[in-house]
C-alpha cells in the first residue's frame, strides 16, 4: 500500500530523530573513552555511531545530516590518533590494520579512511600505498547514496594530506594526488547517475530533485583537483582535463552533464580555459542532445570576458613564456575565432537549436568580443551581420517573438551602445542599422533612448553631415512616426524623449561656420518629417542657427561673403519659425523666436531682416495670441526687444514702437492696458544696455514729449479703473516710471509731474478698500503681494518717497542741480 507524502515526511523525521540519538549517545561515550585513554572502546562505541550510515531507508538530504553529525564527530578520534602517534602511545600502521576487522563494511571503511588520512600525514608515512589501499577498499560500497557519502569523505578528510611534491618514493607525489582525486571523481559520478535508478519509476521527478541536491559531492572533487599545489597547465592539458570531460562524456546523463561542464567552467583557472578551448568545446558536440550547450557555452564566454575585463585594468604584458597578453588574452589565442567556429558550427549540427537559444549565445559572442578586442569592429559587425541572417531565416518561427528572444536582440544590439564612449563608433558598422530596421517598435525605440543618452552623457560632438544623416536615421523612431508605433505612449514619456533629441541637437557642431549650416541642413530635412515633434526639435534648430548667425558676425572682416552667408542663415531661420507656426501652431513660441531671430538680425546690422522678424511678431500677436495675460506678456517682450535694438531708421523704429503703444492700448483689462503703455514709454527713451556696443548717446532714438505723452496716457488708464486700490497701485508704479525717466535727465519730465501724482496718491489713499478687490487688479503685476494688498502698496509708495528724499538730499549736497527743488516728497502716510 502506498505511503501518503505527510506519513512518509513524519517516518523520515522519526528514523532521522533516532539516529541522531543514537550517534549523541555513543559519540558521548567515545569521546569519553578518549579522554580516558580507552582507544579500543572508544572504537566499538564509533564502529557502533557508524553503523547508522548503512541505512536505506532515509532520504539523501537526510542522510546528508546524520552523515555530518557523525563527521564532526570524527573529529575529535582523529586528533586522538594524530597525538597518540606522535606520543608513542599507538601505532598508526597498526590501527591502520587493526581497524580492518571491523565487522560491518560501512564502519568499517570509515574507520579505515579516519586512520588511514591521520597516517598520511605524519612523517614517513607510505602515504602512495595507504591512497591506493583506500580507493580500492571504498568500491565494496557500490550503493549509490552509501557509497557517495563514504567517497565525499574519502576526499574530504583526505585534502590536506595529499603530496605535491615530485618524489618517485612511497612519499607519492602530485601525479598520484591528481590521479587518487580523478578517480575518486570517476566512481562517484558513476554511483550518483545510478542514484536516478531507485525507487519507483513513478517517483523520477523526486530522484532528480534529490540528484541535484548532492552534486556538490561530486563537484567537490574538481574543486580539489583545481587547488593542488603545482598543477600546471600541461597537467591540466594533458591528464586532468581529458579524465574528467571522458567521464562526463560517456556517463550520458543529462543531469550530471550539464552540472560538471558548468562546474569545470567555474572552478579551473581562466588561463587553462585560454589553452584548452578546443578540447572543452569539442566535448560539447558529444553530449546527450538534451544538454543545454547553450548555456554551457555562455557561461564560459561569460567567464573569460569578465577575466578580459579585469585584466584590461592591468594593461598590456608578457607571461613567462614570452607570450604578449592583450587584456589578459594570449595573442596566440585566437579566442574570438574558437568561440565563432563553434557557434556556427553548432548552429549548423544541431538544426532542432532555436532561434531563442541562438540569440541568447551571441549575446554572450558580441560581450566577449567588446571585452577581449573593442577595436576590433569587424567582429561586432561580423556578429551582428549574423544576427540579422539568422532573424530572416527563423522569420516564421514563433520563438522569434518570444520575451528572451526579444531581449537578446535588444542586448546585441545595445552592447556596442553601451561599450564605446562615442555613438559615433555605430556608423563603422555596416550590419547595425539593417538589424535595428527588423525590430519590433519597443525595441527600435529603447536603442534610440540609449544612443541618445549616450550622447548627451558623454557630450558626443557630431560634426558632419553623415554623422548627423547617421544618427537620426539609428534614432528616427524617435524623430519620425512610425507605422508600428503603440498608440499607448503616454504624453509625459513622448514629451521627456524629445526633450533628449532636442538637447542633443546641441551637440550637432563643427568649427568651420559652412560645415555648421551644412548640419543644420541636413538636421532640417529629417526633422521636417517628424510631424508635431518639430514644437521640439525646430526650437533647438533656431537656438543653433542664432548661434551660427553672431559667428559669422564675428568673421566680417575674414570671409568677405559672410554677408550673404547670413542673409541665407536668416532666411532658413524664418523658415523653420514660418513652419512652426503653421504646421505645428505654436503661436506663443513663434512669437518669441521671431523676436529672437529679429534680435539676432539687429545685432548683425541686418536692418531690413530685423524689421521683417518685428513684423511677423507682430502678425502672431495680432492673428493669434487671444488670451488676455497671454497678450500683455507679449507686449512686454516687444517692447524689451525692441528697446535692445539699434539699428533701425527712425521712421522704421518710430513704426514699430508706435505700433506697440497701440496694442497695448487695446489689451482687454485696464490694468493690463496701463502698464503695458507705461512700458512703451521706455521705447521713446534709448538707453545703454550692459553687455552691448553701443555706438554713441546721440544715435540713440530718444523724444522726451513721447515719452511724456506715453505716460499721461497710461496715467489715464489708471484714472478709469473703478477699484480704488487698483487705481493707487497703478498710480504708484506709474509715478516710479516718472521718477526713472526724471532721473534719466528727461527734460519734458518735471517736478511738477510728479507733485501732480504724489498729490494724486495722497487724495485716494483715504479712499482704499481691500476687503473686495477685484482678480483682474494684478493679472499683470510683476510682484504679488502676500498679506493685505493695501499694505503693500502703502509701503511701496513710502519707499518711493523714501528714494526721493535721498535723491534730493544729494543733489543738494552735489550743488549739480535745482530739478529735485521743487518736489515735494514729504510723508504723510505712516
Amino acid at each position: 500500500m502506498a505511503t501518503s507524502p505527510s506519513i512518509n515526511t513524519e517516518n523520515q523525521g522519526k528514523l532521522l530523530e533516532d539516529a541522531l540519538n543514537i550517534v549523541k549517545v555513543q559519540s558521548f561515550q567515545m569521546k569519553k573513552c578518549l579522554d580516558g585513554n580507552k582507544l579500543m572502546d572508544a572504537l566499538k562505541h564509533c564502529s557502533t555511531m557508524l553503523a547508522e550510515l548503512r541505512t536505506s531507508s532515509l532520504t539523501p538530504k537526510n542522510y546528508y545530516e546524520l552523515y555530518m553529525a557523525i563527521f564532526d564527530s570524527l573529529r575529535h578520534l582523529t586528533t586522538f590518533l594524530y597525538e597518540a602517534h606522535t606520543s608513542n602511545r599507538h601505532h598508526l600502521a597498526e590501527l591502520y590494520e587493526l581497524v580492518q576487522y571491523a565487522g560491518n563494511i560501512i564502519p568499517r571503511l570509515y574507520l579505515m579512511i579516519t586512520v588511514g588520512s591521520v597516517y598520511m600525514s605524519v612523517e614517513d608515512a607510505p602515504v602512495k600505498e595507504i591512497m591506493k589501499d583506500m580507493m580500492e577498499m571504498t568500491r565494496g560500497v557500490q550503493h549509490p547514496t552509501r557509497g557517495l557519502f563514504l567517497r565525499y569523505y574519502l576526499g574530504g578528510v583526505t585534502r590536506d594530506s595529499l603530496p605535491t611534491g615530485d618524489s618517485e618514493g612511497p612519499e607519492g607525489n602530485l601525479s598520484d594526488s591528481v590521479q587518487f582525486t580523478l578517480t575518486n571523481f570517476m566512481e562517484m559520478n558513476k554511483l550518483w547517475v545510478r542514484l536516478q535508478h531507485q525507487g519507483h519509476s513513478r517517483e523520477r521527478e523526486k530522484r532528480e530533485m534529490e540528484r541535484k541536491e548532492l552534486k556538490i559531492l561530486i563537484g567537490s572533487n574538481l574543486v580539489k583537483l583545481s587547488q593542488l599545489d603545482g598543477v600546471n597547465l600541461v597537467m591540466y592539458q594533458e591528464t586532468i582535463l581529458p579524465g574528467i570531460l571522458e567521464q562526463v562524456v560517456s556517463c550520458k546523463d543529462l543531469i550530471a552533464q550539464e552540472y560538471l561542464m558548468e562546474a569545470i567552467i567555474q572552478v579551473f583557472e581562466d588561463d587553462f580555459h585560454l589553452r584548452t578551448l578546443d578540447q572543452l568545446l569539442s566535448a560539447l558536440a558529444k553530449l546527450n542532445p538534451r544538454v543545454s550547450v547553450k548555456q554551457i557555452v555562455i557561461s564560459l564566454i561569460d567567464r573569460l570576458a569578465a577575466y578580459a575585463a579585469r585584466e584590461a585594468e592591468n594593461g598590456d604584458e608578457v607571461d613567462e613564456n614570452g607570450v604578449k597578453r592583450v587584456r589578459g588574452i594570449p595573442e596566440d589565442v585566437k579566442l574570438f575565432e574558437v568561440f565563432w567556429e563553434q557557434i556556427v558550427e553548432l548552429v549548423k549540427a544541431r538544426p532542432d537549436i532555436s532561434i531563442q537559444d541562438i540569440t541568447a549565445l551571441l549575446v554572450s559572442l558580441v560581450n566577449l568580443s567588446l571585452s577581449c578586442y573593442p577595436e576590433q569592429l569587424s567582429y561586432v559587425d561580423q556578429i551582428i551581420g549574423y544576427t540579422k541572417e539568422k532573424m530572416v531565416e527563423y522569420e516564421e518561427s514563433p520563438d522569434l517573438h518570444t520575451a528572451n528572444t526579444t531581449s537578446s536582440l535588444l542586448s546585441i544590439l545595445l552592447s556596442p551602445v553601451n561599450s564605446y564612449s562615442s555613438v559615433l563608433t555605430l556608423l563603422s558598422l555596416s550590419n547595425y542599422q539593417s538589424l535595428l530596421d527588423l525590430q519590433p517598435y519597443a525595441t527600435r525605440r529603447s536603442v534610440a533612448h540609449a544612443i541618445v543618452t549616450s550622447i548627451l552623457k558623454n557630450e558626443t560632438i557630431i560634426s558632419t553631415p553623415e554623422e548627423v544623416n547617421g544618427i537620426l536615421d539609428l534614432c528616427k523612431v524617435l524623430v519620425k512616426d512610425q507605422k508600428d508605433a503603440t498608440a499607448s505612449s503616454v504624453d509625459e514619456d513622448v514629451i521627456e524623449e524629445q526633450g533628449w533629441v532636442a538637447r542633443m541637437i546641441h551637440l550637432f557642431r563643427n568649427e568651420d561656420p559652412d560645415e555648421q549650416i551644412m548640419l543644420l541642413l541636413a538636421a532640417r530635412k529629417q526633422f521636417g518629417e517628424g510631424g508635431d515633434r518639430i514644437r521640439f526639435t525646430f526650437p533647438s534648430m533656431i537656438i543653433e542657427a542664432v548661434k551660427l548667425a553672431r559667428k559669422y558676425n564675428a568673421l566680417e572682416t575674414k570671409d568677405d561673403e559672410w554677408r550673404k552667408k547670413c542673409t541665407t542663415l536668416f532666411k532658413f531661420i524664418h523658415q523653420l519659425i514660418a513652419i512652426l507656426y503653421n504646421k505645428a501652431e505654436c503661436h506663443d513660441l513663434s512669437l518669441r523666436l521671431f523676436l529672437l531671430a529679429a534680435q539676432s538680425a539687429d545685432e548683425c546690422g541686418f536692418e531690413e531682416i530685423a524689421y521683417e522678424f518685428f513684423v511677423q511678431a507682430f502678425s502672431v500677436y495680432e492673428d493669434s495670441i487671444s488670451e488676455s495675460k497671454a497678450q500683455f506678456q507679449a507686449i512686454t517682450l516687444i517692447v524689451g526687444t525692441l528697446q535692445s535694438s539699434k539699428v533701425f531708421n527712425a521712421e522704421d523704429y518710430d513704426t514699430l514702437i508706435t505700433k506697440c503703444v497701440v496694442h497695448g492700448g487695446k489689451l482687454l483689462k485696464k490694468p493690463d492696458q496701463c502698464r503695458a503703455v507705461y512700458h512703451c514709454a521706455h521705447l521713446f527713451w534709448g538707453t545703454e544696455i550692459n553687455g552691448k556696443e553701443g555706438s554713441g548717446e546721440e544715435e540713440m532714438y530718444r523724444n522726451g514729449k513721447r515719452v511724456l505723452e506715453t505716460l499721461q496716457r497710461a496715467l489715464k488708464i489708471a484714472d478709469s479703473c473703478l477699484d480704488s486700490v487698483t487705481n493707487v497701485e497703478l498710480f504708484v508704479e506709474i509715478l516710479n516710471r516718472y521718477m526713472y525717466f526724471f532721473e534719466r535727465q528727461v527734460d519734458e519730465v518735471t517736478s511738477k509731474h510728479l507733485n501732480g501724482i504724489i498729490d494724486l496718491i495722497n487724495s485716494n489713499i483715504t479712499n482704499m478698500e481691500g476687503d473686495n478687490l477685484p482678480k483682474t487688479s494684478n493679472s499683470s503685476a510683476l510682484v504679488t503681494p502676500e498679506g493685505n494688498p493695501i499694505d503693500f502698496i502703502l509701503k511701496h509708495f513710502k519707499l518711493s518717497l523714501i528714494h526721493l528724499q535721498h535723491k534730493k538730499e544729494l543733489a543738494a549736497s552735489a550743488e549739480v542741480s535745482q530739478r529735485y527743488d521743487e518736489i515735494d516728497a514729504s510723508i504723510t502716510i505712516h
